[in-house]
């Protein structure tokens, strides 16, 4: 593991602000209006917040779904469990003394060693990633489990098997960038009115800018 980073998001500072303004336009067809926001109490981890990730361009299924919440043991139900234990250690709420992604010294924090426990565990549950993972429990714990895809990935250059790669050139680049990145991010609220985090605005616009471009115009994905 390297703290080099092929790339840092100060490159888009020019154009972050369109990015996150597209992106977050309430008539825009992409899904902050929809997945950025909490249906129920974001304690319990449960099926409809595994199926909520699909608005992040996941496929989950019922068939990847229900065998995390079935009795007994079994892979899934690990996966489950581990899921539940990081939510369990950092609060709903951010506050000054919750866990959070940036006041990690690394990624080998006990407290990140949860979401990276639970990243090992897909191996043997179908369909479940570390993609999948982060996808679903960023929703739940946004200023602590970062967003992890192949856009964000080819971002940093960082290998397709390796997402701890992926994480420490993230957590690199947001330390050395938070402070205008929670400049960027001032007043722009979720729809269920909380506070955007540094690692959702990070996420939106490197995705805006990967995806769609800064020219008007351009293919609009729906993620």
């Amino acid at each position: 593991m390297t703290d080099r980073i092929a790339t840092t998001i100060a490159s888009l500072r020019p154009c972050a602000e369109q990015h996150l303004a597209a992106y977050t336009d309430p008539s825009a067809r992409f899904a902050f209006g929809s997945y950025d926001r909490w249906y129920t109490p974001p304690i319990q981890l449960t099926p409809l917040d595994c199926l909520a990730a699909n608005l992040l361009s996941l496929r989950l299924s019922h068939a990847e779904v229900i065998p995390l919440f079935q009795p007994g043991p079994s892979p899934a139900t690990k996966l489950r469990e581990a899921m539940q234990r990081v939510l369990d250690l950092v609060p709903a709420d951010s506050d000054l003394s919750a866990p959070a992604f940036l006041k990690l010294d690394s990624i080998d924090d006990e407290a990140f060693q949860l979401l990276r426990k639970a990243n090992e565990l897909t191996a043997d549950v179908r369909r479940w990633t570390a993609v999948t993972v982060c996808k679903v429990l960023h929703r739940l714990r946004p200023h602590f489990v970062p967003l992890y895809d192949s856009v964000l990935r080819d971002f940093y250059g960082t290998a397709e098997n390796r997402p701890v790669d992926f994480f420490a050139a993230l957590l690199s680049d947001l330390k050395a960038n938070q402070e205008w990145l929670g400049v960027l991010g001032n007043g722009i609220r979720t729809p269920d009115d909380r506070q955007l985090s540094v690692l959702r605005i990070a996420d939106i616009v490197i995705w805006h800018h990967s995806r769609v471009g800064c020219l008007e115009g351009q293919r609009h994905d729906h993620r």
